[in-house]
């Protein structure tokens, strides 16, 4: 997340930068002005998530900035920085849009408190974003659904097909038996196969980079809108060979030409089941579509969910979150539990291929899907699921291994050669491949100090040594060690050491 900083005081800015810089959290300082007046100039071309400005600037003060920022840009959040002289303007800030005050002098904790709560506001905000994209694709999907099917619609839903591209083909995939010679599958494992076969389809959609929509048409047959320009052989060839290998479902495939208009999609997808002489019956009224694109879209949603936390390293919260979302299938009554939890099982196998790099085991989905339909009542349910999340867990602790092995050390290497640099904990975890937050966490765990802590040791360490054997001058010593500012770093070297610079140099120079 990005954040702006608007501060005519360069000490204090300064010292600001750096404190989000080496906070381990989110945060990232994109910007810096040195009044509402240069800030507002920026503020359109670095588009932050955040403004931290204090209110008494010259050429523009912080409330002017905000009104007009806010009028331009709803979305950017606003803190003001304020002395308590400044109340009135301080309460006319927060009419204004401010999400918070800070009031000067104010702590690290104030501020990472602050911080902390426009991130959580933010987490919400995406979160229904979320919620509201995977509805509005729910809906597309009903509306194509009924259109093909000649079933009846509201008017109004025709308004969700204005966004598709000009130019799309019809793509339909049919599942030619769910009952093959080799495989022991119930007429009760054909909801759960279908529902699979679908998310099969899908991640290969990810894989060969083909947009679209797909849905679940009737019984065992998929229909995927496309950009024309796409080349569909190599997805459908894989995508037929990965089912057929994973679940042992013979499938079949046929593409149209171009469609120029939504009202030609009911013709189209006639004229492809007839090309195709569908081998197995179809059951126009058995409803499981309709729950078919419900859970896909939840799935989705869990997926999407699930990479966000995984992107932001808010391990805990997806563990809580997972956790929850487990307990409330398990309430669930018996006849949707099962659909509910394979959704979950395989928003779990997305994440695990698109952040882990681990793909799908044909033996052991086949395994899972059976144990699963086999479960009866809420504790076999719990248990299952149970198995699903220590399955993904034991995939992240190995992807964490993986990628954590050796990386302190590069990190610790790393500091030592660039110290002299400004080094944010944003860009050492990039150096060894880690999330921001998880590097922090390990960090500390292998060094007993924070990212923060451990820097400024160590760059104290290079200041005593410089101070002892040399005749720098505090401002040279300042720069030598990465502190443009030498009373910022004078103020540190004193909370370190109990000692300004010249007082240490008077006691140790040789």
């Amino acid at each position: 997340m990005r954040i702006m900083l608007v501060e005519d005081e360069p000490l204090f800015r300064k010292g600001l930068a750096k404190m989000i810089a080496g906070s381990g959290t989110r945060w990232t300082v994109c910007g810096e002005a040195e009044n509402g007046q240069v800030a507002e100039q920026m503020i359109p071309e670095l588009q932050p998530d955040l403004v931290m400005t204090d209110i008494r600037m010259p050429a523009m003060d912080g409330l002017q900035l905000l009104k007009q920022t806010k009028a331009r840009f709803p979305s950017i959040e606003f803190i003001v920085i304020t002395g308590y002289q400044d109340f009135y303007y301080a309460q006319t800030a927060l009419r204004s849009g401010a999400l918070d005050l800070l009031v000067k002098p104010c702590s690290m904790q104030d501020i990472f408190d602050v911080l902390h709560k426009v991130e959580v506001l933010l987490a919400e905000r995406e979160a229904v974003a979320r919620q509201a994209a995977s509805d509005k694709q729910l809906l597309l999907e009903n509306t194509l659904r009924a259109v093909m099917l000649r079933f009846p619609y509201a008017l109004g839903m025709l308004e969700e097909l204005k966004g598709m591209p000009d130019s799309y083909r019809l793509l339909m995939i049919q599942i030619m038996d769910f009952f093959p010679v080799h495989r022991a599958y119930r007429k009760q494992d054909v909801s759960l196969l279908q529902f699979s076969a679908l998310n099969i389809i899908g991640e290969m959609m990810d894989i060969f980079g083909i947009t679209g929509t797909l849905l679940g048409i009737e019984s065992g047959r998929f229909a995927l809108l496309f950009d024309a320009s796409a080349d569909e052989e190599p997805f459908v060839e894989a995508a037929c060979r990965t089912v057929q290998q994973l679940l042992g479902l013979p499938m079949s495939a046929a593409c149209s030409d171009l469609v120029g208009e939504w009202t030609q999609l009911p013709d189209v997808y006639e004229s492809l089941l007839e090309k195709m002489k569908a081998s197995i019956s179809v059951d126009k009224a058995n409803g499981q579509e309709a729950a078919l694109a419900i859970n896909r879209a939840r799935q989705q949603l869990i997926s999407a969910q699930l990479a966000a936390f995984f992107s932001s390293g808010q391990i805990d919260a997806m563990k809580s979150y997972l956790e929850q979302h487990a307990l409330e299938i398990s309430s669930i009554n018996e006849e949707a539990w099962r659909i509910e939890a394979l959704s979950l099982s395989f928003a779990l196998q997305d994440t695990m291929r698109k952040q882990f790099g681990q793909e799908s085991d044909s033996l052991s989905l086949t395994d899972r899907i059976s144990k699963l339909h086999d479960c009866h009542g809420k504790d076999e349910a719990g248990a299952w699921m149970k198995e699903e999340l220590e399955r993904f867990w034991t995939a992240f602790q190995a992807w964490q291994n993986r990628h954590s092995a050796g990386a302190i050390s590069r990190a610790v290497r790393y500091m030592q050669e660039r110290y002299t640099e400004s080094l944010s904990l944003q860009q050492v975890a990039a150096q060894v491949h880690l999330n921001a937050t998880y590097f922090s966490h390990v960090f500390k765990k292998e060094t007993g100090f924070s990212f923060v802590q451990y820097l400024l040791e160590m760059r104290m360490e290079k200041a005593k040594q410089l101070l002892a054997n040399t005749d720098m001058n505090i401002t040279e010593i300042s720069g030598a060690i990465g502190y443009d500012l030498p009373n910022y770093f004078a103020k540190l070297f004193r909370q370190c050491t109990g000692l300004s610079p010249k007082e240490f140099r008077k006691q140790n120079q040789i």
